[in-house]
């Protein structure tokens, strides 16, 4: 299932996977969006120990960060080394967005320099068209015996963007209240109102 999740985001075109990365994070509220170095940043902290993170440049390109406690592909909170090489290959100025943030999710310090770099179980980017596995992510998996997308839970980090499948204003708005909640059906309105855009 992992592997359709992963196909089915690459068949998605770069502005449909905004639109729904969007209106997940800015449904959640706003310190789940912010301007990162010229890019927007979007966070959907599933509070389970579970989190996506999504950086989209005004390039059309992409930075995607998943992360899972307990997937076997993590990093010690202290193996900067092994975080640096998950980013390999990634185009610098993509990687320069989740270094020495000190607004990150959750980091990883260089003892040493004190540089930090924002911890991951997983490492994607996009080009603008074509979606890929970090080769330092992927070479790490294969001296560890891992599958890159099972083993990091991928599928479980991007459940909530329901790529594959229909994204509902309901669905969304699920995220981010209950629906006995006398708000409810605010809630679904403005979601609705969110995947009415186009990117």
């Amino acid at each position: 299932m992992a592997d359709g999740i992963w196909e089915a985001l690459r068949g998605t075109p770069i502005g449909e996977v905004r639109r729904r990365v969007a209106a997940v994070s800015e449904t959640l509220g706003p310190d789940c969006v912010r301007e990162v170095r010229g890019a927007l940043r979007y966070a959907f902290d599933q509070g389970i120990g579970q989190w996506a993170v999504w950086y989209f440049t005004s390039g059309r390109r992409a930075l995607l960060l998943t992360y899972e406690g307990i997937a076997d592909t993590t990093p010690a909170w202290n193996d900067h080394a092994t975080m640096e090489a998950f980013y390999r290959d990634v185009p610098e100025d993509l990687v320069a967005l989740v270094c020495d943030d000190g607004e990150a999710r959750s980091t990883v310090v260089d003892e040493e320099s004190g540089a930090t770099l924002h911890l991951a179980s997983s490492v994607f980017w996009c080009d603008g068209e074509t979606w890929w596995i970090s080769e330092g992510f992927l070479d790490h998996c294969e001296e560890e015996g891992y599958d890159p997308l099972v083993n990091s839970c991928f599928e479980d980090c991007l459940f909530p963007y329901a790529f594959g499948r229909e994204l509902t204003p309901e669905s969304v708005a699920r995220l981010a209240a209950d629906e006995e909640d006398e708000g409810f059906g605010d809630v679904v309105a403005k979601a609705r109102e969110r995947l009415a855009r186009a990117y």
